[in-house]
């Protein structure tokens, strides 16, 4: 079954870039032709050892013929993109049967790739589907899948289908073996009040941690669990449970409470969880037997009658959160809403859009934006966790507008915001498929600011929790599809300039895969201008290319390809990444070697002086030269030593070549300026000769004369800033 699930996981991903794709190609193309041919084959496959595949939509799994696919799976923005097509035609499962032709399966992806506002109702779809002769393919057939226990998801406290059935198996564990009795337990009331009241326990260990809005969503989303498992029980029965929970709930944290009535919780246990709730809160506040010093019952007034509040219209709704709209002050911080309001604002926004109430909307819009940004914790993850649902309610055109809109303000709020609410994760799923969408309307330039964010986060860059870096990680990873990449190298292969540049910006974005990519173009491209736009774009990048660049450069390869890293390198490299030039030092090509001591010197730090000697006694002797002018402009202190003994040896060497060498060794002894070189250097301007050594060179010794007085000057203005610091102090 295993293997089952992946390719069915492959195939809803073939779905969806197949559908994408007849947006904005022809069906007669190469790419919809070999993306049908490659579905077709994936369910041939997995047809021959079933009789039919049902994918269905239960809560927020995905299921295949009743078996829940991999979470990771399910989390992939190809089959969420998928789910939300399927739900905008009012799809709740698909059949597809054995004898599956291509043409069936062709036609069905024509079908949903129109939008499904151009269809009049969902009789609409299945007409047309039996007018294209597609017989293989059923939808929404009430399917029945024996033997399954039924699974939901707690998301907010991030339970998963399996992690429910450990749950309810803690409770009893001598039915942890058995899958039978534990069914048979869920169909018991006290069953179902006992795994109520152990889920209450556990969510309480979290209080610390969670705000008190997280709190009341993983309520209530444990009892709607409670209350799918209680659907076949007798009113009775769920009357009991559900007062018990109204009783639990209302001996809580008063603004808990709030919280959680602000919920969807009317259609609960038939409604009897509301009124037991309501209720119960209301005792709470109403008046308790007063008792006299003495302990005698004092006299009060009764208690006025509770009468339950019935819930508002939308309308009325609307009316009131447009009066509250009009009296809001400018820039303030604080929720512009109750709890039981903002709840309901997503509902309520999707009817000021049917309404076009531009003007409220926008103002939500920009309310909601500015209290992401506020200081208290509970107000913002408010405000995103609206947003998110706001834009959850809207068409993906619609959505891809508002977010185009709001991009700037919302990965200002990313890059800030501490807390990887699931709000935080919507967002940024969001923000991922505005630059899915992007890439395959061919809009690079808008993508690559969105996607700098997500790809400074994941490379480290940009410092995030764990969760956040996953999110980040995850969304960069989905972006690097071969869909996507194919694209992209495609237009970076064109002759338009422009295109190059944006779609190779979005390229060195996408991670390692592309980058290796992209440098293998380097290293086979002969065109010098592309070599050179392609260094360009690493350079731009920083140091996220350097773990790539500094890979790449310890592998065999071409000479000019290596010399094209260096000069990367030279450009984005740290103290860190110096050694990796050290090898190309001793390499057989003068202009590589050169390269590489360039961008040591640039890049080298405090590391130079020890690379530079490394390879000073092995390097031939026109490149001496160039590493001891490179360890005097570089100023390496370290060095002084090795250059005093080199001048003292005096190796015997063509005189011509000696003068070079010594005359190099005094001007970078002059510019480094340490009083250690000062003994060598007078005795080589004051004396024609050494007790046994050869003449210097007049040019030497006029070098030499150059470095002391360079050396002399330095000490002075040592001296003098000493001087002005005992002076000011």
């Amino acid at each position: 079954m295993e293997d089952i699930k992946q390719k069915a996981l492959d195939a809803l991903i073939i779905m969806n870039t197949a559908i994408k794709n007849l947006r904005l190609y022809p069906s007669t193309s190469a790419k919809i032709i070999n993306a049908i041919e490659k579905l077709h084959r994936t369910f041939l496959d997995m047809l021959e050892k079933k009789e039919s595949l049902i994918f269905e939509k239960s809560e927020k799994n995905v299921l295949l013929c009743g078996e829940a696919l991999s979470q990771a799976g399910q989390e992939k923005w190809q089959v969420t993109a998928l789910l939300k097509i399927l739900l905008d035609f009012g799809i709740k499962n698909i059949i597809f049967n054995k004898g599956l032709e291509k043409e069936e399966l062709n036609s069905f992806m024509e079908i949903l790739s129109k939008r499904p506002e151009n269809m009049k109702d969902e009789s609409d779809l299945s007409r047309i589907m039996k007018g294209r002769n597609i017989s293989h393919i059923t939808l929404d057939k009430k399917v029945e899948v024996p033997g399954k226990i039924d699974k939901q998801v707690l998301s907010p406290l991030n339970v998963t289908d399996d992690k429910i059935i450990q749950f309810l198996m803690r409770l009893n564990p001598k039915s942890a073996d058995d899958p039978r009795k534990l069914q048979e337990m869920t169909n018991k009331p006290d069953f179902l009040l006992q795994t109520f009241q152990s889920g209450l326990s556990e969510i309480m260990t979290q209080k610390e941690n969670l705000s008190k809005l997280q709190i009341s969503e993983s309520m209530v989303n444990m009892i709607t669990l409670l209350d799918k498992l209680a659907a076949s029980f007798e009113k009775k029965d769920q009357d009991k449970i559900s007062q018990q929970i109204g009783t639990s709930i209302a001996a809580m944290d008063p603004d808990i409470v709030q919280q959680l009535k602000a919920q969807k919780i009317e259609h609960l246990f038939g409604g009897t969880l509301a009124k037991y709730l309501a209720r119960e809160t209301i005792q709470d506040k109403a008046v308790k037997p007063l008792t006299s010093s003495a302990g005698a019952p004092v006299k009060t007034k009764s208690p006025e009658p509770v009468v339950l509040q019935q819930k508002p219209d939308p309308q009325s709704q609307i009316i009131q959160l447009k009066e509250k709209l009009r009296a809001l002050p400018k820039d303030d911080q604080k929720p512009f809403l109750d709890a039981p309001m903002m709840s309901a604002l997503p509902k309520l926004f999707e009817q000021l859009n049917a309404q076009k109430e531009h003007e409220a909307m926008a103002i939500i819009i920009s309310r909601l934006i500015g209290n992401m940004f506020s200081n208290d914790p509970d107000v913002r993850l408010q405000a995103s966790t609206a947003l998110a649902e706001i834009f959850e309610g809207l068409t993906r055109e619609r959505q891809d507008k508002l977010i185009t809109r709001l991009s700037t303000r919302l990965l200002d709020w990313i890059k800030i915001e501490p807390l990887a609410t699931l709000a935080y994760k919507k967002i940024c799923n969001n923000l991922k498929d505005l630059i899915h969408d992007f890439i395959l309307q061919g809009r690079f330039a808008e993508a690559i600011p969105i996607l700098d964010v997500f790809s400074n986060i994941s490379a480290g860059i940009m410092e995030k929790n764990d969760k956040a870096y996953e999110i980040c990680l995850d969304i960069i990873r989905e972006l690097a599809s071969e869909e996507h990449l194919t694209i992209l190298f495609e237009a970076f292969s064109t002759n338009n300039p422009d295109k190059q540049v944006e779609s190779g910006g979005i390229l060195v974005r996408l991670g390692d895969g592309s980058m290796n990519r992209l440098l293998d173009i380097l290293r086979d491209k002969v065109d010098s201008d592309e070599r050179v736009r392609i260094m360009n774009l690493f350079i731009g990048m920083g140091r996220r290319a350097l773990p790539v660049v500094r890979d790449r450069i310890s592998k065999v390869a071409p000479w000019y390809y290596l010399r094209n890293l260096a000069y990367i390198l030279g450009h984005i490299g740290n103290e860190s990444s110096a050694g990796a030039l050290q090898p190309l030092l001793s390499h057989e090509n003068k202009r590589l070697r050169l390269e590489a001591l360039k961008s040591i010197y640039k890049t080298g730090g405090n590391e130079r002086a020890h690379i530079l000697l490394s390879v000073l006694p092995f390097a031939d002797d026109q490149f001496k030269l160039n590493i001891i002018e490179t360890i005097g402009n570089a100023k390496c202190v370290e060095a002084v030593p090795e250059l005093v003994k080199m001048l003292k040896k005096r190796k015997a060497i063509a005189s011509a070549l000696r003068t070079n060498l010594e005359e190099k060794i005094c001007a970078a002894l002059g510019s480094i300026g340490s009083p250690e070189a000062l003994p060598i250097l007078l005795k080589i301007t004051k004396s024609n000769f050494f007790l046994s050594i050869r003449r210097y060179s007049e040019k030497v010794k006029i070098t030499a004369g150059l470095a002391v007085v360079s050396i002399r000057k330095k000490q002075e203005e040592v001296a003098e800033a000493l001087d002005e610091v005992e002076v000011a102090s």
